[in-house]
């Protein structure tokens, strides 16, 4: 059974028994209250006609005329009847069915002591009868029902009927209402999801649900969260898959060549070998810079960060590139202005790759017999700076914001190799590590890229680990 009929029925037996409670509970006080009233007025009515009597022998007929003149118009007053003699007429002249009166003066003969009819006699001998009208009555007749179709007479079976008939059509357009408010929704979740997965990634769903402002209307909002995250998802697999064939067919080919050429040319065939291997690790390059970029864009797979010393870090990385500038005949210096001490969480593994990405970048970019300068320096009172520039031809400034995308290649790298992912990795390691990379030109020549990272400062960690314990 499909969630709409389910709620439909449920929320139509609901209302539609909460109506019938609610009518009898309101039938049943109503009927207790006119019983009350009932035996109140009944009461009070005895006692009327017990005076009225007592008047009647005292005075005669006018004690009863007055008596009935000063109760007339009080609540019961006007159901209190004297028949005189045997004309069968009212001693105020007032219209009485004469079979009720007849039906009275038998009950009154046949139960001398009922409190309702009364006969008595006066000093003549004339009989009077003395009645409460609707004597025979034991409870307040049943009101009229409160529903009426104005000008059709009606029998009450029919008044019940359609009353009841006017409760079971309000419960199921009501219950229509409310299964259709929830499951409205539901359904357009389902067929943008259904939509979403037969390939259709554009798909969006909030914008028709916009008016609700519910819970419904918050997970639709999440659902083209979702879409949109899996459209970028997807476009960006299918970007890498073509950088990734276009950047392994050209060594594929080269490779190829080569094999063709060792058949051909045997006698140069260690020449050709040493080019081989050469393309084989490039290829061996790409591929392990594709593998540790996935592991990084996966946000969800996390990497030790551990107090690391910034500086020995960097001091090392100079180090290991400098016998590589020294054959460009260039010239790595350094300058720090923070304290050997200086600490930031990381992976040093990772961090070293980064710094060194960028390092190696400024060796191959800029002319021989340069200068690669590395600064450190503090960014702010929460953060350590470290600034790698060279005298490169640098970045067009409309490609700057587009360096750190994986395969991006500036015009001015067009005749230098590598792969287009260091930059790319090194963005990826230094978000990991919560901080910030950008790039900027120099004047009158060169690139400089600037890194931040957060400080770290063990004794302010202790002491909040001693104050949550």
């Amino acid at each position: 059974m499909k969630l709409f009929p389910r709620i439909f029925a449920t929320f139509c037996a609901v209302i539609v028994c909460a109506i019938f409670v609610a009518s009898s509970s309101f039938w049943l006080v109503q009927n207790t209250l006119a019983e009350t009233r009932f035996k109140q007025q009944r009461n009070f009515e005895e006692n009327l006609l017990s005076s009225t009597m007592n008047a009647f022998q005292a005075r005669g007929d006018a004690g009863i005329r007055e008596q009935l003149l000063e109760w007339g118009n009080s609540p019961g007053g006007e159901n209190l009847y004297v028949i005189t003699g045997d004309n069968k007429n009212d001693i105020l002249g007032r219209p009485i069915d004469p079979e009720d009166i007849d039906k009275a003066h038998e009950f009154a003969l046949s139960h001398p002591n009922s409190k309702l009819v009364q006969i008595s006699y006066n000093s003549l001998g004339e009989e009077y009868l003395f009645m409460i009208r609707g004597w025979n009555h034991e409870r307040t007749p049943r009101p009229p029902s409160p529903f009426f179709i104005p000008g059709l007479p009606i029998a009450p079976v029919w008044h019940e009927f359609i009353i009841l008939s006017f409760i079971i059509i309000v419960g199921l357009l009501t219950a229509y209402i409310l299964a259709n408010n929830i499951t409205q929704p539901i359904r357009v979740l389902w067929r943008g999801m259904d939509r979403l997965a037969h390939g259709n990634l554009q798909t969006r769903v909030s914008h028709q649900l916009s008016e609700r402002r519910d819970e419904l209307y918050s997970l639709a909002v999440q659902f083209d969260n979702m879409a949109d995250k899996l459209q970028k998802l997807v476009e960006k697999e299918r970007h890498l898959l073509h950088h990734v064939s276009h950047e392994m067919r050209s060594p594929l080919a080269r490779m190829q060549a080569i094999i063709g050429l060792i058949q051909v040319q045997p006698q140069k065939q260690e020449q050709h070998l040493q080019r081989l291997e050469s393309e084989l690790g490039r290829m061996d390059l790409l591929v392990g810079e594709l593998l540790t970029l996935s592991r990084l864009e996966t946000s969800d797979l996390p990497i030790t960060l551990e107090p690391l010393a910034l500086v020995p870090v960097i001091k090392q990385i100079v180090e290991d590139n400098q016998a590589v500038a020294m054959q460009h005949q260039q010239t790595l210096s350094w300058q720090c202005d923070i304290p050997d001490t200086a600490m930031v969480k990381a992976n040093e593994s990772y961090l070293y790759r980064a710094f060194d990405n960028v390092v190696r970048n400024a060796i191959n970019y800029s002319p021989d017999g340069s200068e690669i300068k590395i600064h450190l320096h503090e960014g702010g009172k929460q953060q350590w700076q470290v600034d790698i520039s060279d005298n490169g031809p640098g970045v067009a400034e409309n490609q700057l914001p587009h360096i750190f995308t994986a395969f991006y290649r500036a015009d001015s790298s067009a005749n230098k190799p590598g792969t287009g992912l260091g930059l790319a990795l090194t963005k990826h390691i230094i978000d990991r590590h919560h901080g910030k990379i950008y790039a900027d030109n120099q004047q009158p020549k060169g690139l400089s890229m600037h890194f931040l990272l957060p400080k770290f400062t063990p004794s302010r960690n202790r002491n909040r680990q001693k104050n949550k314990s």
